[in-house]
This record gives C-alpha cells, structure tokens and sequence, in this order.
C-alpha cells in the first residue's frame, strides 16, 4: 500500500500553479475563502494532521497554534518578516521555519515611491477632490493644490536592507538626496546616526523589521526632532512607531503628513488619522503585485518541498 502524501495547508486560496513545487510529493490543503485568508479558527481546527502551512505572513504561528497542530513539522511564510512567528517556541517544540527575504523587496521599493509622491503631491487627497463633485462644484483653485517638489530634497531612510537600497536607487532617479542610519564600507557619506537623520530629513522612511529593539522606535521625542514641514512613511510594521504620538505631531502641525502601510493594530486604524486630509493610507500592500507574489509562494513552496525531501533550506530562520 502506498503511504500517504504529507498534508500541507496553505491559508489563502491561491492558484495551484504557485504551488507547482510541491506537486506530487504532498497532498495540499487549500481553504475556499476568496480572496480572504482563512479565519484563525479555520486554521486551528484544519491544521491536527499537516506537517506543514504555508502563509503570506498573516497567521500567527504561537503556543496556542502550535498546540493544535499536533503534527506540524515546518512553517513557510511567504513573507518577508518573521514578526509572526514565535521562534523561541519554533524551537523549542523542534519546528523548522524559513520566510521569502528578497520576494517582495522591488514591490515594496515602488509602493514606498508611490506613497511619497501620493504625499507630497497630494494625489489621494485630489482624487477625493474631483470624486465627490467638489471641484465641479468650486471650480480652478490653482494655489490650493500646491505640493512638495522632491527634487532636492533629502530622503531620510531608517534602516538599509534590500528594499531601503531599491528606494534610494528611485529616488536618487528624482534627484534626491539619500541618507540612510546603516554604515556600509562603501557608503560612508550616506550615513547619519538617526537622530542626525531626522533633523536632516525632508521625508523619513522607515525600513526596518520589527523587532524587540525596533518596537516603538519611532516615538514623541524622535518625531520632535524631525523638521517643521517634513514628512513621515513607514513602510516596515506597525510597531515600530507609537501611534498616538505621530497623531500628535500631526494635529500640531510639526508634520506636514504621514503615509502609512502599516499601523499599530491592524486591520485597526486610528480613528484621527482616518479623518486628516493630509496622511495618505493603504492596507498593509507594500509588496502586492501579481509578479512578486507569485514569486513569494513558489520560494516558500519550495522551501517546503526542500524540507520534505530532507534538503538544505535556501531561507531558514528556525
């Protein structure tokens, strides 16, 4: 009798064809949820007899998950990050893990150039403008829409992994100015001690993971240190600012405006940002695009085939 395939789950319902690594050595588990991930419920209740999940980053894989998956052996995020994971109890109960560090680094690279220029350009803003019917209804109102021209001005990027690299080369190509809290040996020029960064910067960046010492990084005291007038993204994780104290530089005027991927609580978003005109919001879609994506499953299905057949892991974080 043939013994059965391994079971993998897979928590978003995603063509079999990014998957191709695992065809014919494990039985795939793919909820039918739409676009949306499976409830956490779901998962918990599915998960008993796999050996392996697959996510896009979003389940969080803790003592309480790791209970219910009695015979899980390995986890893939199809993700950057790894906030997501407990590693110490990974390793603890002898679970392997590896994630997708460079799948998602060019899309998140150009969504931190769209936000900037929906920023200073007040993209967004317009939009709404025409879409409700007020600029029919006020007609040409040139000195309003004045924005921030980012020729010349400096790009502070916290952080200088694969992705802050990709940003400096974009906005190098707007004639900017880039410096950046990382020294490099090649690179000495760029660098700043980050509170340096911050009084320097027209625009700050943030392109670091979460991590214990990140948490709240940017806090009150680092956004007083900013310059009147500037502008704040963060395309990182939600944690690594204080959110109720960029609502308050906000408020007070010292920012001009924020653009945000990532928030605190997400899927919540503070109520104050939600109403100002000038914060430009997305929901957590840095590295989504259809190329990138793709990419990022087939590394992590990879690296589940990898782990099945007893290989060596391109990716391992655990």
């Amino acid at each position: 009798m043939t013994a059965p395939l391994p079971r993998v789950f897979v928590t978003v319902h995603i063509p079999l064809e990014h998957l191709s690594p695992l065809e014919g050595i494990a039985e795939i588990l793919v909820p039918d949820n739409g676009v949306k991930a499976a409830p956490r419920a779901q998962v918990l209740e599915q998960i008993g007899d796999c050996v392996a999940v697959l996510s896009q980053g979003e389940l969080r894989v803790d003592a309480e998950f790791l209970d219910a998956a009695k015979s899980l052996r390995f986890v893939a995020n199809a993700a950057m990050g790894i906030d997501n994971l407990d590693l110490a109890e990974l390793r603890r109960r002898g679970v392997a893990a590896s994630n997708t560090p460079a799948a998602f680094a060019e899309s998140t690279a150009d969504h931190t150039l769209g936000l900037m220029l929906s920023l200073t350009r007040r993209l967004a803003e317009g939009d709404r403008f025409v879409r409700t019917g007020d600029w029919a209804r006020r007609g040409m109102e040139p000195l309003r829409w004045e924005g921030t021209l980012l020729g010349g001005k400096t790009l502070g990027i916290i952080g200088y992994g694969r992705i802050a690299k990709m940003v400096e080369a974009r906005a190098r190509a707007f004639d900017m100015e880039v410096i950046h809290t990382k020294s490099t040996p090649h690179d000495h020029a760029g660098y700043r001690p980050l509170e340096t960064l911050l009084r320097e910067s027209d625009l700050v960046v943030v392109l670091v993971p979460l991590t214990a010492e990140s948490r709240h990084l940017i806090n009150a005291e680092r956004l007083s240190l900013m310059k009147p007038g500037s502008f704040f993204i963060n395309v990182a994780r939600g944690k690594v600012m204080d959110e109720a104290a960029l609502v308050a530089a906000l408020q007070s005027g010292h920012l001009a405006g924020a653009a945000l991927d990532v928030y605190e609580e997400e899927p919540v978003v503070n109520e104050a940002l939600l109403s100002m005109e000038n914060v430009v919001l997305t929901p957590h879609t840095g590295g989504a695009t259809k190329e990138q994506r793709r990419r990022g499953r087939l590394e992590a299905s990879g690296e589940i085939a990898r782990f099945l057949r007893g290989e060596e892991r391109l990716f391992p974080v655990v």
